[in-house]
């Protein structure tokens, strides 16, 4: 066999296998939800899940689009319904921008032969730049463009084009856009895209999109699915009375803690109540010492009363979580309670610890 027809072997075999790794139709199991997927990732393999009930917007199938609200759950064909209805209502000088917005992207991943890896990178930078301008372009729409791109998503089976109108949506200024996400999410059976609609959510900060996630978190099984919505909350000041009511009933522990840092992020008084009721509380070892945590890094000084109450705690585990929440304490009370911890806890390891920590620090 000649270089080129070796060459042409190779591209060949490599197609083929990113042909296979695109179309995989399982995802494998995780012992804990990871963070969101980014979009490239999800090139790389969409990985559907079992269908399931999906949260979405309380409305009946003949509602139209503008009126769509959040809350609530339907089935996958009430969603279906809805996205169907939207091929009446959708502007069609907008809907023609997207399509050809999508025939743009397209262009972008046409065959590219065979490059070198300087040519590959620098290939796949322009791509990516090319894509964000494209979500931006969309983006720019404006009221009804949602409705357009909604529209377009369920007509469109190219993955890096159903991803580019997913991040369109996150940041459209539409106030419809966050109950089409939601109406998307629940007709989508590839868990990839569900949960770029999530943090798509997530980017989103009207009230629908709080409530979308929200429910999400109450009705979701999908605990990975969960997790994701408790990230997408993360610092939302308006959704803390949910969030301390669902760290009391979330059952997975992965999301019970994410739940507890995205209430830390929030960073105001009553966010550090919910947080130090947490950590005095009797939840699992594991979620107080991620209230802890959240509390020396988002609360710092504020959080010493709770410190101080916690530095009694009959666990020493806990003493020691809060031990090193303390080493990032820059005050003269903070190393008075780490002073007070190394000459007279009942644990030798957790004195041990708070002089290790004391000498660490540096000597004014």
């Amino acid at each position: 066999m000649n270089k080129k027809g070796i060459i042409f072997a190779v591209v060949v075999l490599a197609s083929a296998a990113a042909l296979w790794w695109l179309m995989r139709s399982e995802r494998p199991a995780a012992k804990a939800p990871p963070s969101v997927m980014p979009a490239a990732a999800v090139e790389q393999g969409a990985l559907p899940s079992p269908s399931s009930e999906k949260t979405a917007v309380a409305v009946t199938a003949t509602n139209p689009p503008s009126q769509i609200a959040s809350g609530g759950s339907r089935s996958k064909e009430q969603n279906a319904e809805i996205l169907a209805s939207l091929k009446g209502t959708v502007d069609p000088a907008k809907k023609a921008e997207v399509t050809a917005a999508l025939e743009d992207l397209k262009k972008q991943y046409g065959y590219a032969g065979a490059l070198g890896w300087d040519e590959a990178k620098a290939l796949i930078a322009r791509r990516q730049q090319a894509t964000k301008e494209l979500e931006a372009r969309l983006a720019g729409l404006g009221p009804g463009g949602a409705g357009a791109i909604a529209a377009s998503y369920t007509e469109t089976d190219d993955m890096r084009g159903k991803l580019m109108l997913i991040h369109a949506l996150g940041g459209i200024q539409d106030e419809q856009a966050s109950g089409l996400l939601q109406a998307l999410l629940g007709d989508e059976s590839s868990f990839s895209l569900q949960r770029e609609m999530v943090a798509a959510l997530g980017q989103r900060q009207d009230a629908a999109s709080m409530d979308a996630l929200i429910g999400i978190l109450q009705s979701q099984t999908d605990p990975q699915l969960r997790f994701a919505a408790a990230q997408a909350l993360n610092g939302r000041a308006d959704a803390l009375p949910a969030l301390a009511q669902l760290i009391q009933t979330e059952s997975d522990p992965n999301v019970e803690k994410e739940l507890i840092q995205s209430a830390g992020a929030i960073g105001n008084n009553a966010a550090l109540q919910v947080v130090a009721g947490i950590a005095q509380g009797t939840l699992n070892l594991d979620v107080r010492e991620t209230a802890i945590q959240t509390l020396g890094r988002n609360f710092g000084a504020g959080a010493l009363s709770t410190f101080t109450l916690l530095l009694g705690d009959p666990n020493a585990v806990i003493r020691q979580n809060v031990l090193t929440a303390l080493a990032s304490v820059h005050s003269d009370d903070a190393v008075s309670l780490l002073q007070k911890a190394a000459a007279s806890d009942s644990s030798a390891q957790v004195r041990e610890q708070a002089q290790t920590i004391l000498s660490a620090l540096p000597v004014h």
